[in-house]
């Protein structure tokens, strides 16, 4: 996983910018060399990078000692004139004279830097400080050699360089407060290769990886719609979707001309059904920062023209990495505007009934921390939020973590571990609702110096996927009942326990076609309503389910008209009893709005059991089952002459009773208009 991070619209630039500033930064490399000479956080008084031998070489002749000083100070002379050929010519030489001349290499060190030879760069300050482990002046190579030894995951030598750096450092300095954390990432990354999880990465076919760079996927709650940026080779950022089909990926195709632009789009996210879209743009003439969050939305094939989310979302700052809930409805991203915990953070906004979001929000010190976040993504269970971060406790750069909500915040972060988290960067990273796969995108090799990132996907190990709910999804098409003909429907999800609606969502109007997830863990009631119609009601018991899977359901809704009738789903009551159960509030709140949009609407409520018992007391029971919901609505303020109930028994099954499912079916309270 190594190398996974994706620098376009991480930090607010194109990649052709970056590619500008990546040949800049190399011209002028030298200039960073200097901040040696300004190092902050020493514990005491450091000598001249020159500072004379006080010893003789190894040859023991004074003589050779002297001309290596000599030599060495020449070289310093063209070094900070910027003769940087004369400076290591110089350098050389104070070399030959002697071996053992630590500063020389340090010296020699910088200079390989100059020249962007880093590996050689790293064996001179590995020389210098072999020669001098307690030579103060020699931090600065420390420094570099603990950096690069906790990207290649080499903790334990990057632990001993630690116990010699530290105590160059003033107590309680930035410098010592970065240093001990990174000894507490050598730490816990010498413990997590310890305890890898078994993944076996495989590459996306080269149908969907036709592009030099592609990167930052998202996925619908199905799997089957996988959306992505690419970099063209006219060097233009676009988005880019492909479905799954027969076993296989078509072939990508930009995602809409309303969206893709000469100017660069980039990291999108996908509602759960995938009619809402979410991305970046950057410097446009309509954005408020550098990088701004636009939204379309999809009817029937078409997408509409994107908008900016404005300033209630986006600031003067750089907004980028959104991050949709399944509904649609609450949108992460990163900022680094002020007010925040750290540099970069998780922010958030909730989209109102009126179809305004709300001021941006942030995520709070349980996510963010003072160093960066990046990359937020919300599983299709609409619980558990995936990030990268720098701040958290990992293996080194950006690791994955993920944490769940609850009634009273953010638990702790947990980090996904070895090898999906490495030394390197990680981030991007999306989970298929079923919780089977993992999709990311890695650089995997250079032409040139351009990298090369390829989409990845991973069977996530049980360890992990055991950690958090996985969602099912339910998808199919709202139609009329008699015409066939799509309905435009609102769906809103209920967690039947608590009563709160946790999803709201529509079917397409041109299409009628809807997907929603359904998260184990919980009862779920689905209600399904439209304008001219009496609402269909659902009912998902996964509160002991397992695994996830996906089901094809279509509904077809009742016009108002006589004898039009349907079920209560969402009615429970103890065995043998006519007693409500509190879990059926939602069908009932939701029975008493339809009667009160509908305002001359009359409906007979039905009871019916099964063939269990005697056939003259389950009668009386379905009576008094019907009555119950028939005054809990009159308690509601329904009157009275516009409902009544009647008791049907075992009489009239819609099933055989020759099973528990099946007689679980008979026992239900119907609705008929009369």
């Amino acid at each position: 996983m190594a190398r996974l991070i994706a620098n376009a619209q991480i930090h607010g630039d194109s990649l052709k910018q970056l590619a500008i500033n990546s040949r800049q930064s190399a011209v002028f490399a030298f200039f960073s060399l200097l901040l040696f000479f300004s190092f902050q956080g020493y514990s005491q008084n450091r000598p001249s990078a020159y500072v004379s031998l006080s010893q003789k070489g190894t040859s023991g002749q004074p003589a050779n000692a002297k001309k290596a000083v000599e030599a060495f100070e020449k070289g310093t002379k063209f070094f900070n004139e910027k003769n940087f050929e004369k400076a290591a010519q110089w350098n050389d030489e104070a070399l030959k004279y002697d071996s053992t001349y630590a500063e020389a290499y340090f010296r020699k060190a910088q200079l390989y830097e100059v020249f962007t030879q880093p590996d050689l760069a790293l064996q001179s300050y590995r020389k210098s400080v072999t020669l001098k482990p307690d030579a103060p002046q020699f931090a600065v190579a420390y420094q570099k050699l603990i950096e690069y030894h906790l990207r290649a995951g080499e903790y334990g030598q990057a632990k001993s360089d630690l116990d010699h750096y530290i105590p160059f450092l003033k107590p309680n300095s930035m410098a010592q407060k970065r240093a001990k954390r990174q000894l507490v990432t050598c730490n816990y990354g010498e413990a997590a290769v310890l305890k890898p999880l078994v993944i076996n990465p495989e590459e996306l076919s080269d149908t969907v990886n036709q592009f030099i760079l592609q990167y930052f996927p998202a996925l619908t709650a199905d799997g089957e719609t996988l959306l992505f940026t690419a970099l063209k080779p006219e060097n233009d950022e676009d988005l880019f979707i492909t479905t799954f089909k027969d076993g296989h990926w078509s072939n990508p195709v930009s995602i809409s001309e309303q969206i893709n632009t000469a100017d660069n789009e980039g990291t999108g996210t996908l509602s759960a059904d995938g009619r809402t879209l979410v991305f970046t743009a950057c410097n446009r003439r309509d954005g408020y920062g550098s990088c701004d969050l636009y939204i379309s939305h999809k009817f029937g094939n078409d997408w509409e023209k994107p908008k900016n989310l404005g300033i209630v979302v986006n600031s003067p700052y750089w907004e980028s990495q959104p991050a949709l809930s399944p509904d649609g409805h609450t949108l992460y991203f990163i900022s680094d505007r002020t007010g925040g915990v750290g540099g970069r953070d998780v922010w958030f906004s909730t989209l109102l009934g009126n179809g305004q979001w709300t001021s941006a929000q942030n995520l709070g010190n349980v996510i963010n921390t003072p160093d960066d976040e990046a990359s937020p993504f919300l599983h299709a269970n609409g619980r558990t939020l995936f990030f990268a971060s720098e701040g958290h406790e990992g293996l080194g750069g950006y690791d994955l973590f993920f944490a769940d909500s609850t009634s009273t915040g953010w638990r702790p972060p947990r980090n996904l571990g070895y090898p999906i988290n490495t030394s390197d960067n990680q981030v991007a990273l999306v989970i298929t609702a079923d919780g089977e796969y993992g999709y990311y995108s890695l650089d995997t090799k250079r032409v040139g110096n351009q990298r090369v990132s390829r989409l990845y996907r991973f069977r996530l190990p049980d360890e992990l996927k055991k950690q958090f709910n996985v969602a099912n999804y339910l998808k199919g098409l709202v139609t009329d009942v008699r015409t066939k003909k799509p309905i435009k429907a609102e769906i809103e999800l209920v967690d039947l326990k608590t009563g709160k609606i946790v999803q709201r969502l529509a079917s397409d109007a041109a299409s009628g076609r809807y997907l929603t997830t359904l998260p184990n863990g919980a009862e779920w009631g689905l209600y399904v309503s439209a304008a001219g119609y009496f609402y269909k009601s659902l009912a998902f018991d996964y509160s002991k389910k397992n695994s996830a899977e996906g089901y094809q359901l279509d509904i077809s809704l009742d016009p108002f008209n006589m004898n039009a009738y349907g079920i209560l789903s969402n009615i429970y009551f103890e065995t043998g009893k006519a007693d409500l159960q509190e879990k059926s509030r939602s069908e009932l709140n939701k029975l008493i709005e339809q009667l009160k949009i509908q305002s001359t609407l009359r409906i007979e409520i039905a009871g019916h059991t099964d063939d269990v018992g005697d056939a003259k007391q389950n009668q009386i029971l379905s009576q008094k089952r019907a009555q119950s919901v028939v005054d809990y609505l009159i308690g509601a303020g329904v009157a009275r002459d516009r409902i009544k109930a009647v008791g049907f028994g075992e009489a009239k099954p819609i099933e055989p009773n020759d099973s528990e499912e099946n007689r679980q079916l008979n026992r239900r309270i119907e609705w008929r208009i009369w």
